[in-house]
């Protein structure tokens, strides 16, 4: 890295040709850090964050990534809640290496297949439960079938244990959309010793209000 360049990384200054020619995805905020450098430009405040980001592109399986990036004053607090919705840039030859592009809307993205199957593998593998949503919303992302996928808090009931609650992404496909409504009770798989890979049974819960 060029001395420049590394006084411009030190400052918190996002790759422009990054921010040009990178692939644009679709990121959630999972995570910020303040670095403790501020830096004035104009009549503008920034503070340089570490910034930690689940990056959804086309085609692909979601992943984290870390961007070292100043961000003004104001932006902080939203973005320090978690969940919050940006645009991504992402160097095609370094998955890992990704700038926020705060220019640009996120797009909707079509993820790829799960490798190790996804929902499908724990609604064909997994146990039986009771599922109750307790609240949804859309991440602007789609699976491969094209099914919008939710952020879900499920309070989740197995035979023979404590209920207890997840946060998932799982699809939904347009079928199941009068069922998404907090207190709706839909059935699901839980994978057996894995508590958290949860699957809602969209089949059974549209084929039980038919």
């Amino acid at each position: 890295m060029g001395f420049f360049k590394k006084v411009k990384s030190m400052a918190g200054g996002a790759d422009s040709e990054l921010l040009e020619k990178g692939r644009l995805g679709r990121g959630v905020v999972v995570g910020l850090e303040l670095t403790g450098t501020a830096v004035r430009m104009g009549v503008d405040e920034y503070r340089v964050c570490q910034v930690a980001v689940q990056v959804f592109l086309d085609g692909e399986q979601p992943y984290v990534a870390q961007a070292r990036q100043r961000i003004l004053e104001y932006q902080i607090p939203q973005l320090s809640q978690g969940g919050a919705l940006v645009a991504v840039r992402v160097d095609p030859a370094d998955p890992q290496k990704i700038a926020i592009d705060f220019q640009s809307e996120a797009p909707v993205v079509t993820m790829g297949k799960a490798p190790d199957g996804g929902a499908e593998r724990i609604l064909e593998m997994g146990l039986p439960a009771d599922l109750v949503i307790v609240a949804n919303a859309p991440l602007g992302v789609r699976n491969y079938l094209g099914h919008d996928v939710h952020l879900f808090t499920l309070t989740v009931s197995v035979p023979g244990q404590a209920p207890y609650q997840v946060q998932i992404g799982n699809p939904a496909p347009v079928e199941a959309l009068p069922l998404l409504y907090p207190g709706s009770k839909v059935p699901g798989k839980v994978m057996a010793g894995e508590p958290n890979s949860v699957a809602i049974d969209w089949d059974a819960a549209i084929a039980a209000e038919s």
